[in-house]
C-alpha cells in the first residue's frame, strides 16, 4: 500500500523536528524564562565578573558572547577585551521536562577610567625660574600640561613660565588610547613676591585641653553603644607630654562593660578634635570676616601618630577640616582632605591646600571654588576627625581591656 503526505502533512513533521531537535523535551514539555539581570557598564582592566541569571525552571544556565572581540565569558564571568557594545546571551538547554529558552543583554564595554597624577609644586616666587612640571598617567603615556591662567603662567612642554603675580592654574592631561580614557588633574597655587608669611592654627599644647596661646583643644568621641558621647574616664581619656608639647587623645570601646550593655550589632563610632586659631571670634548668625586666611600659603602642616591597633584596622583615615567664616544655611563652609597615614608612628604630614575639596553639602551652596572660598574667608576652626575608630583589633594589654584608638598631635599646626 502506498502513502503519500499533503504538502501541510510534510510542514508539521518539519516544524516538530525543529522545535523539539537537541532539547530532549517531550511532547507537551513546559515552557520556561530566563530572569538575565542587566550588567550595565563594564570597563576595560577591570577583573572578570559574575553575571547573574536563573531559569524559572530551576536549571542551570550558560551564558555566551555573540561579540567576543568586545567581551567573552569564562564560565558565569564575563570577560572586557576592548570597549564597545557587549551581546551575551543567558542560555537554558531544557530537558525531558523543560523546552529549552534564552535571554540576550546588550551592554556597552567602556574604557579604564585614568587617573593622573600631579602634584602641586607650590608657592612660586615671580623671581626665579620655576621647576620643570611632572605628572604621570595610570596608562603610563605622556602627559601634557596647559594653563587655566595664562594672564599669571603658561606652560610649554613641561616648562612652567611665570607671567605675573596670581593665583596660578595649570591641568595635567593624558589623552587616553583603546584601553585608557581621557584622565587629567589640576593643580593651583600662588605667585608671589617671596615666601608667603606662616598662618599658625595651633601654637602647641601646653595642657590636655589647651594650646600654648591659652586656646582650647576640644576632643570628641562616642559610639552608638555608649549613646553617643564619651563622658566615662574609663573609655577616654588624655595624656599631656610637656617634653615634646603633644597631647594623646584616647578612645576605647568596651564590648563587655557592664555599664553599655551592646547586643552584637554593629559598632558606629566617631573621633577627634578641634581647635580655633588664637584671637578669632565667630559671627553666630552670618559671615565671620576677622581671622587668618589663605593668601599666598599653600600648604598645610600637622605632625601626629596613631595607635598600632588603629592602623592594622586599615580606616585610620583622617579628614582635615577647615572651618571657613563663610556661612550659609546655618552652617560654616568646611572643605576638607583626606589623609591617610601609612605608619603608626608620630611623622609630619604636608599637604597641599590644592587638593582640599568642599565637605559635606557645602551648606547647601551650589559651585564652591575652594581655592577662592580659601582666600576669602577666615579659619575659624579646624577639626581633625576620623570617620571610622577602631572597633576591630583588641588592645594587648589587660588593663585596656576593648577596641582602643589614639591620637597623637605633637607642636604647631601651621599653613604656609
Amino acid at each position: 500500500m502506498r502513502f503519500q503526505l499533503s504538502a501541510i502533512g510534510l510542514a508539521c513533521i518539519t516544524l516538530l523536528t525543529a522545535c523539539g531537535g537537541g532539547s530532549g523535551a517531550a511532547t507537551g514539555a513546559k515552557s520556561q524564562s530566563i530572569n538575565f539581570a542587566f550588567p550595565g557598564s563594564h570597563y576595560l582592566l577591570t577583573p572578570s565578573t559574575p553575571l547573574v541569571a536563573t531559569a524559572s525552571s530551576g536549571l542551570a544556565v550558560t551564558f555566551s558572547s555573540s561579540t567576543p572581540s568586545v567581551c567573552t565569558m569564562d564560565g558565569a564571568n564575563l570577560v572586557t577585551v576592548k570597549a564597545g557594545e557587549c551581546s551575551v546571551t543567558a542560555s537554558q538547554a531544557g530537558d525531558s521536562t523543560y523546552m529549552a529558552t534564552s535571554q540576550q543583554q546588550l551592554f556597552n564595554v567602556l574604557k579604564h577610567t585614568q587617573s593622573v597624577s600631579f602634584a602641586s609644586p607650590g608657592f612660586q616666587s615671580i623671581t626665579k625660574i620655576p621647576a620643570p612640571l611632572v605628572a604621570t598617567s595610570e596608562s603610563g603615556q605622556p602627559v601634557s600640561f596647559s594653563s587655566d591662567t595664562p594672564d599669571v603662567c603658561t606652560a610649554s612642554g613641561t616648562t612652567l613660565t611665570l607671567v605675573s603675580k596670581g593665583t596660578c592654574s595649570i591641568t595635567a592631561t593624558q589623552a587616553g588610547n583603546d584601553t585608557y580614557a581621557a584622565g587629567s588633574a589640576k593643580a593651583v597655587f600662588v605667585v608671589g613676591d617671596d615666601k608667603p608669611p606662616v598662618l599658625t592654627i595651633m601654637s602647641g599644647v601646653a595642657a590636655i585641653d589647651r594650646t600654648t596661646d591659652g586656646d582650647p583643644i576640644n576632643r570628641w568621641a562616642g559610639a552608638n553603644i555608649d549613646g553617643w558621647s564619651c563622658g566615662d574616664p574609663n573609655w577616654c581619656s588624655t595624656t599631656f607630654n610637656a617634653a615634646d608639647s603633644s597631647f594623646s587623645w584616647k578612645f576605647v570601646i568596651q564590648t563587655k562593660d557592664p555599664k553599655y550593655p551592646w547586643d552584637g550589632s554593629d559598632i558606629f563610632s566617631y573621633f577627634g578634635f578641634d581647635v580655633a586659631p588664637h584671637g578669632v571670634t565667630v559671627n553666630k548668625t552670618g559671615d565671620t570676616t576677622d581671622g587668618p586666611r589663605v593668601s599666598k600659603q599653600t600648604t598645610l602642616k600637622i605632625t601626629l601618630g596613631q595607635n598600632d591597633e588603629w592602623v592594622k584596622t586599615g580606616h585610620n583615615e583622617l579628614y582635615l577640616i577647615l572651618v571657613l567664616g563663610h556661612y550659609n544655611n546655618n552652617c560654616n563652609v568646611a572643605p576638607h582632605v583626606l589623609l591617610k597615614p601609612t605608619t603608626g608612628a608620630i611623622t609630619t604630614y604636608e599637604v597641599q591646600l590644592s587638593d582640599i575639596k568642599g565637605y559635606d553639602n557645602s551648606c547647601g551652596l551650589a559651585n564652591i571654588n575652594e581655592a577662592d572660598e580659601l582666600a576669602k574667608y577666615p579659619i575659624i576652626d579646624f577639626k581633625v576627625y576620623g570617620p571610622h575608630s577602631n572597633t576591630s583589633v583588641p588592645g594587648v594589654s589587660p588593663t585596656t581591656p576593648g577596641y582602643p584608638t589614639v591620637l597623637t598631635v605633637k607642636g604647631p599646626i601651621t599653613i604656609q
